[in-house]
């Protein structure tokens, strides 16, 4: 089991911006994501699920902070991060997040301006599929809450798909966050496993049954609103495939569910599926 590096004693929050990345193999991504961030951050602190590609070397070479956690889940690693942030406002951003050079001006701008009751600023994120932007198709304008005071805010603890929660006044800015939301098949296929166990937790949590209708009713839904409603039909086999992935997640988060209540009915069916 590895271990987390100590947790930092920080005290009072200096004026400034702390800009937090997760990490875990994201070595092609980082140092585009640190070169692209030095002039708008105070600090950057990377918090790093103990990669075991360049990532860690990479960020060393930039002399940034360096944080290690064992990964449980995206809303806990993040807030085991945000309290070791040595400035007031944090910045959270994924390995594959950019953001447009006009949203720097205007975070640093609402940065400076926020006032006392003013305690998280949602971001608009546009998604990149196959490098394409697809406003509606992919949820448009998709605000993300990522810019908030450090002693304000934490994610709510879902399991996956977490927001961060403040006790005071939130804003909207106007200007982009860019997501590389999907770059190729076979990357988009090894994450998705790692995505059902999260889902499965999350529905255990909240108490939900598998049933036929979420099966094989909700994920036709998703494609003909995907497809039909925002208008993905209009991409081509892009647009298609982003309606069929989000029906497919969908279905396989069902599927999963079953699965679950049918190994705790009879702990032999995962016995017998894997005999060796």
């Amino acid at each position: 089991m590895q271990e987390e590096h100590p947790q930092e004693e920080i005290g009072q929050p200096l004026k400034g911006l702390t800009v937090i990345i997760p990490t875990y193999n994201v070595a092609p991504f980082l140092t585009r994501q640190i070169e692209h961030l030095q002039e708008l951050a105070d600090e950057i602190l990377v918090c790093d699920s103990f990669s075991t590609d360049e990532t860690v070397n990479i960020a060393r070479s930039f002399g940034v902070r360096l944080i290690q956690k064992t990964y449980v889940n995206s809303a806990t690693q993040k807030n085991w991060a945000i309290p070791q942030a040595k400035h007031e406002w944090v910045l959270i951003l994924d390995s594959d997040e950019l953001l447009e050079p006009e949203l720097k001006n205007e975070i640093q701008e609402f940065i400076a301006s926020a006032t006392e009751d003013v305690h998280l600023a949602n971001i608009p994120r546009v998604n990149l599929f196959w490098g394409t932007p697809m406003p509606r198709p992919l949820g448009y304008p998709d605000y993300q809450s990522r810019l908030f005071r450090r002693d304000r805010g934490r994610y709510d603890g879902r399991e996956v798909h977490s927001h961060v929660r403040v006790p005071g006044r939130s804003v909207y800015l106007k200007n982009h966050l860019v997501h590389r939301d999907f770059t190729d098949i076979s990357s988009w296929w090894l994450k998705l496993n790692r995505y059902f166990r999260y889902e499965l937790k999350e529905s255990l949590k909240q108490g939900r049954r598998w049933t036929l209708r979420r099966q094989f009713v909700y994920p036709v839904v998703i494609f003909v609103r995907v497809y039909f409603l925002r208008g993905g039909f209009f991409y081509a086999f892009p647009g298609f495939f982003v309606a069929f992935q989000q029906a497919l997640y969908y279905f396989m988060i069902q599927a999963t569910l079953y699965e679950h209540e049918l190994e705790r009915k009879n702990p032999l069916v995962k016995k017998a599926a894997n005999p060796f």
